[in-house]
Order: structure tokens, then C-alpha cells, then sequence
């Protein structure tokens, strides 16, 4: 045989293996899978559209009350959730307590400070005059931390906990632990924002940054995820890599984070920015408490600047998922959607496939810990929750915990500089001589 024919032979055998060995490697991996939305039954249950972060004149909202629940009513909002600055919503036909400072709307605008009528409540909440669609005035919202500089706002709901309170700057844990022990549940408003990552993207995969989350989280069940969108998605226009670091540090710690969108409306060109698609059974509180604990709900905006671009501004309905379906034998995810351009699958903050169904064997060694889906359509970006992806060694997934190599002179001026941020004008001032915001 001639040293050509034989190093063709090899070469052939060579590419085989390589195109093989892939197969054999991908098989070797098995997954548990958990989805959030395997308690939908999809043959039966309501999508209904939800609004939960929206302003009224009870606190800093521009609106009354009463236009704030017609304007979200007449966009087809089945959903609302009034949570005004340190103001638990009482019913949208009660007279909310505002407090000082906040309530400035009180003495500037008095005769717009009112609850609405009884009788427009009972048309919208029976969905009288909307062909028999109500919606649903969710229990006790409010945004706590009322006045902050730095926005470390948390959303609370279903117990009334936080009236008055006004909170601490750098202080997430007070909120959310309260709300917990009254019985409540919450999530966290644009950490974004709050980190200030349009200035310095880096900060949205620093640990050490993540840490005043990612602790609360891990300690809080009740503190059910955090906003990937927000309003305009301007100052959190990279809420989402935030919400995808969060999954990379808490999923491997037994802890997933829900992703919310909500519109943090004050203004009426900020209704109808986003929304909530929750899966349920009936229009209630109590499902509506199940939906947000379970995840059984996706995550939608018309603006989505990172993955549709600055110029582009949803119109239209969303994409409409029809079902979510998990085969364990074969470690392969199916959704099935109408209205829609394109579906992606994400896994560590990066697209990894497109198309209806995932096969996560054929994707082993890109996937982490979890994937979660988005759909893009001319309505704008439809998020799912993430699909937990149990490999059977999370523990070679865990990123380690932030050490902090600052020197013992270091930690004891940020310990002074801590302790002056705690007060509404030193972080005032933090923020403007160093964080150039």
C-alpha cells in the first residue's frame, strides 16, 4: 500500500472519530430536568395579562387612582397591582394613607387624591362593561424602601407589611424579610438601576456586587426573583444579564430566580411598556400568589434594547405559547407558540440554539446549570422562566463565593463611607462624587 493511499486511510478515520466521538459524549449526559411550568394544564388554564409596579398620586405617580386602573383596563389588562412608595394599596375604591414627603400630591393636587367610584370598581372588577372580562385588584402592593437614593426598592404583596416605612439606603434584606415574616411575598425592582450597570457593564457579573442580591435570595424563598425589564428598558437595558448572573450563582445553590417585567409606570406614556403573561387556573389572588411562587408566567416588554435593538418598539400582541413540553427520556424541551418570529434558547447569558424544541444532550457542553427560552416577535420580546438543568454535578457549576481582598485599611474607611451611605444625604453625595451618577 502507498504511503498516499495509507495517510488518506488514516485521515478518513480520523474525521469519522471526530464526527462520532460527539455522539457518544452527548449521550453519556443525562438531565433532571425541572420545569416551572409543569403544573400548567395547558387545555384548560387562562393566559392572562398582568401589571405588577404601577405609581398613582398616592405617592409620586402622576395620575389618580382611578386613571391609573382605566388606562391599564382599556389595554386589555386582566392584572393590576397599585404599589405606591410606602403605601399599601387598600382596594382602588379606598382611601389610601399616604405619607410625608411622598405624599406631596396630597397638598398640591387634593381634589385628585381620591379613591375611585364604587360603582366604576364594581363594572371593572366584574368586567361589566368589557364583555364580561374583569380585572383583578391584586391584595396589598406596595414598593417599600419608599425614598432612596440609590432605588433599592423591593415590591411586596398579599400581607400590607411596609406602610410608612421609609427604609435604608444599601438595605435590601429589612424589606424583603419583613414582608416574609408577615406572610408575604416579593421580588426585587431593577437591579440594574440599582447597580448602575448602563455606566459599567461589568458590574452586572461582579459577585461582589451581586452579593446584596444573591444574599436575600438564598435566604428568603418568599423573594421570588427579580424585574428583567423595567419601563423603558433605558437604565436597565441590561436587566436581563443581571437576571442570567443571578441563575448562574443561585441555581447551582438550589435557588431559582424569577424574572418579572413590569412598566414602574408614573406617567400614562408609561402604561402598556410591559407585562406579565401568568398561567392560571382562575382570576384571583390566591392563583395569582400560586402563579408568581411556581414561575408559571413569562416575561414580556415591547422594549427590548439588547436583543431587538434601540430603534425597535413592539406593536401588537405578544407571542402566544400555547404549551411547554419536557421530555425527561430524552432530555429534550418543545414549546409550542403562535405569533412568533423567532424562538432562542439561553443558557449562561448566551444563545445556544433556535427553533421550537432544545435537545440539551446536543447542547451538554454549553449548558450550565439552566436554560430558559425568548421569543421575538413584532409585539416585542417574550421571556419563559429558566428550566433548572440537573446534570448530576451542580457542584462543578458553582461559582465561588466573592472574597473580598481589600486590606485592613481598605475595609475600615468603606466601613465609615458604609456608614455615612445610610443616610438619604450621604448617599446623595456618594452617588455624586463617586459613582457619577
Amino acid at each position: 500500500m502507498s504511503m498516499k493511499k495509507l495517510l488518506s486511510i488514516v485521515l478518513a478515520a480520523a474525521m469519522l472519530f471526530a464526527a462520532v466521538v460527539p455522539v457518544f459524549a452527548s449521550d453519556d449526559v443525562s438531565y433532571e430536568i425541572t420545569d416551572p411550568y409543569a403544573s400548567v394544564d395547558w387545555d384548560s388554564w387562562h393566559h392572562y395579562k398582568a401589571q405588577l409596579h404601577s405609581h398613582t398620586l398616592y405617592s409620586d405617580g402622576e395620575m389618580s387612582i382611578a386613571d391609573v386602573v382605566e388606562a391599564y383596563y382599556a389595554r386589555d389588562y386582566d392584572i393590576l397591582a397599585v404599589t405606591d412608595h410606602g403605601v399599601v394599596n387598600t382596594g382602588w375604591n379606598k382611601a389610601h394613607k399616604t405619607i410625608p414627603i411622598i405624599g406631596y400630591n396630597k397638598i398640591i393636587k387634593p381634589g385628585q387624591v381620591v379613591p375611585m367610584s364604587d360603582e366604576r370598581y364594581e363594572q371593572i372588577t366584574t368586567g361589566a362593561d368589557r364583555d364580561g372580562r374583569p380585572m383583578l385588584d391584586v391584595e396589598q402592593g406596595i414598593e417599600m424602601n419608599a425614598m432612596n437614593v440609590r432605588k433599592n426598592h423591593v415590591n411586596g404583596f398579599f400581607c400590607g407589611w411596609g406602610q410608612g416605612w421609609l427604609g435604608a439606603e444599601e438595605d435590601y434584606e429589612t424589606a424583603i424579610a419583613k414582608t416574609e415574616e408577615a406572610g408575604g411575598v416579593s421580588f426585587i425592582n431593577h437591579p440594574a438601576d440599582y447597580l448602575y450597570v448602563n455606566h459599567d457593564l461589568s458590574r452586572a457579573s461582579d459577585q461582589s456586587q451581586l452579593k446584596i442580591f444573591t444574599d436575600s435570595l438564598l435566604a428568603h424563598p418568599s423573594c421570588l426573583g427579580v424585574e428583567a425589564f423595567n419601563c423603558r428598558d433605558t437604565v436597565d437595558r441590561y436587566g436581563r444579564v443581571v437576571w442570567d448572573n443571578l441563575l448562574m450563582y443561585c441555581i447551582p445553590r438550589g435557588r431559582n430566580v424569577w424574572a418579572f417585567s413590569n412598566d414602574d409606570s408614573h406617567y400614562e406614556s408609561q402604561i402598556g411598556l410591559t407585562a406579565e403573561i401568568m398561567l392560571m387556573p382562575e382570576l384571583s389572588n390566591a392563583a395569582l400568589r400560586t402563579a408568581m411562587e411556581n414561575g408559571s408566567f413569562f416575561a414580556c416588554s415591547i422594549l427590548a434594547r439588547e436583543e431587538m435593538g434601540d430603534e425597535f418598539e413592539g406593536s401588537g400582541n405578544f407571542a402566544f405559547v400555547s404549551s411547554v413540553d419536557v421530555d425527561d427520556d430524552n432530555d429534550v424541551i418543545t414549546v409550542s407558540a403562535e405569533n412568533y418570529d423567532t424562538i432562542e434558547w439561553i443558557a449562561d447569558g448566551e444563545i445556544i440554539a433556535t427553533g421550537e424544541s432544545l435537545d440539551l444532550r446536543a447542547h451538554s457542553d454549553e449548558i450550565g446549570s439552566y436554560v430558559r427560552f425568548q421569543i421575538k416577535n413584532e409585539g416585542g420580546l417574550l421571556l419563559s422562566q429558566p428550566f433548572v438543568c440537573d446534570d448530576g454535578d451542580m457542584e462543578s457549576h458553582l461559582i465561588p463565593e466573592p472574597v473580598d481582598e481589600r486590606s485592613a485599611i481598605v475595609r475600615f474607611f468603606d466601613a465609615i463611607i458604609s456608614f455615612f451611605r445610610r443616610s438619604l444625604l450621604g448617599e446623595a453625595l456618594y452617588c455624586l462624587l463617586v459613582l457619577d451618577r
